[in-house]
This record gives structure tokens, C-alpha cells and sequence, in this order.
């Protein structure tokens, strides 16, 4: 698929208002702060976790939908209960327009840099202060080796952040890093739940393009944290994080993880 143009009006300065506001929405929304405190209450902090990457896939395109807006806005106040700057984040979608490539590489300037706030302990806040801590807009062939069919282990500590995106994404993640189980481990999915695809799939186990590995992974969760947005949340926010949970795989440190039959999607 080919990036999207710019519609009529689509500005980034536009973007960036519509942006801010979706962040602000989302900073009062209930069902954010309940699940930020759930993740503390799972021990899903920046004291106990060690990430340093944010890859975020099939967010859609920010400057055309509410909805990719949102996530991004849930992204970004991740980052600051992650502890992560802006240059973490490596974002991919082939809907990008010009303007949202624009946006991306201009976050960091939008937002300034993540920092520990003077007196509020494990409170962040942003300031500007010129920083050049930018995201990366990674190609086609960069994202591939993240997450298309001959994916690469990732080796660092990674945040997966993938709302809704296409069962084979995550199960080509899951299948690259599953040989390399201590580092699977270290890595946190903002997805669709791993459980809703046993369900789906459980009388198919056998058919062809059955995600074994996202199956597996379900049944072996040390963390599933989900995102509670149910019908009193507003219908945007709904459709946005519906079915969403933030999931961390189990098991200690090098064991292996359970065998896998291999086939393709």
C-alpha cells in the first residue's frame, strides 16, 4: 500500500492542535488512569521494567483519524510512565501521509523531552529545552525485519505498541523472538489480547494461517492488563482500545519457552 496524501486543510499545525487535545482528553479519561494503575499494581513501571525501544505499527494516520490519534496520545503518556524519551519510538505505518511523517519526526520538539518532575515523585512531566531526542520513521524494509514473515529477534527490551493491528504482526514478533526466551520476556505488547485468539481459534487449531505462537503466548502470560473501555467509555475511545491489553510473557529467565509447531499465516 502506497502512503496516503493530505486531504484539504490537513496541515501540521492542525495535527499537532488535534493532537494535543487527544492527549488532554485521555489524561482525564477514567479508564486510562485506571489502567495506568493497574499496570502499577502489576509491577509494569519504569523501576521494573527495562526497555529501550517503542515500536509502534498499524497506527493509521494521525492527521486523518481520531482514532490513530488517540493512540498515539496513549503512546506518548506511556512513554512517561516508561521512563523512555522520544528517541525510543520507531513508528511504521504505509498510511502515512506527509504531514504525519512530518509529525513524527517533529514530537520531540512538540513535546520537549520526558523528565522526572521536581516535586512529584514518579511523576513526569515535558519541557522544552531543544532536544534532539527524535523518533524514527523506519522504512518498509526496517519494519519488516521487526515484524514481516522473515522477522529478526530483537535483542533489546522492546514496548511493543500494535493496537488492533493484523494477528500475523504479532505472530511474526512472537515467532522471531521465541528461540530467545530471556529476551522475549523483557518485551511488553500494547495489543489486541493473546486470549480473544484462543477463543477464535479454538476449533481451527489445525487450519492453515492459525497463529500458534499467539495461542502459545496466551497460555503462558505473566502479565494481561486491559484496557477497561467499555460502553460508558465515549464511542471514539471505544473503538480505539477495545479489546486492548498490554501482555508480558512468563517463565524465568533462559528457560525455554513451550515448543512450537511451525506454520505460516
Amino acid at each position: 500500500m502506497r502512503p496516503s496524501e493530505d486531504g484539504p486543510g490537513v496541515t501540521l499545525e492542525r495535527t499537532i492542535d488535534q493532537l494535543r487535545r487527544s492527549i488532554s482528553q485521555l489524561r482525564g479519561a477514567k479508564f486510562v488512569n485506571t489502567f495506568l494503575e493497574d499496570l502499577k499494581v502489576s509491577g509494569v513501571t519504569s523501576s521494573n521494567t527495562n526497555l529501550s525501544r517503542c515500536i509502534i505499527l498499524g497506527l493509521g494516520s494521525p492527521s486523518n483519524s481520531i482514532h490513530a490519534r488517540l493512540q498515539l496520545s496513549l503512546a506518548i503518556i506511556l512513554l512517561e510512565h516508561f521512563g523512555l524519551t522520544f528517541s525510543a519510538l520507531e513508528l511504521y505505518d504505509p498510511v502515512f501521509t506527509p504531514v504525519d511523517k512530518e509529525l513524527v519526526g517533529s514530537l520531540h520538539k512538540i513535546f520537549g523531552c520526558i523528565v522526572d518532575h521536581p516535586n512529584q515523585p514518579n511523576k513526569f512531566y515535558y519541557t522544552s529545552n531543544g532536544s534532539s531526542e527524535e523518533s524514527t520513521l523506519l522504512t518498509r524494509e526496517e519494519c519488516d525485519k521487526c515484524a514481516g514473515p522473515d522477522a529478526q529477534p530483537t535483542k533489546d527490551p522492546t514496548f511493543w505498541f500494535m493496537p488492533h493491528c493484523e494477528a500475523v504482526l504479532y505472530e511474526n514478533v512472537l515467532k522471531a523472538n521465541w528461540e530467545n526466551p530471556s529476551v522475549l520476556r523483557s518485551h511488553i505488547f500494547l495489543g489486541n489480547n493473546f486470549q480473544s485468539y484462543t477463543e477464535r481459534w479454538a476449533q481451527r487449531k489445525t487450519s492453515k494461517g492459525c497463529p500458534l505462537h499467539i495461542l502459545s503466548a496466551a497460555n503462558i502470560l505473566r502479565v494481561c492488563v486491559r484496557i477497561k473501555a467499555d460502553g460508558k467509555t465515549a464511542p471514539h475511545e471505544l473503538a480505539a482500545f477495545g479489546d486492548t491489553s498490554v501482555q508480558i510473557i512468563g517463565g524465568v529467565g533462559d528457560v525455554s519457552l513451550p515448543a512450537v509447531e511451525s506454520k505460516s499465516l
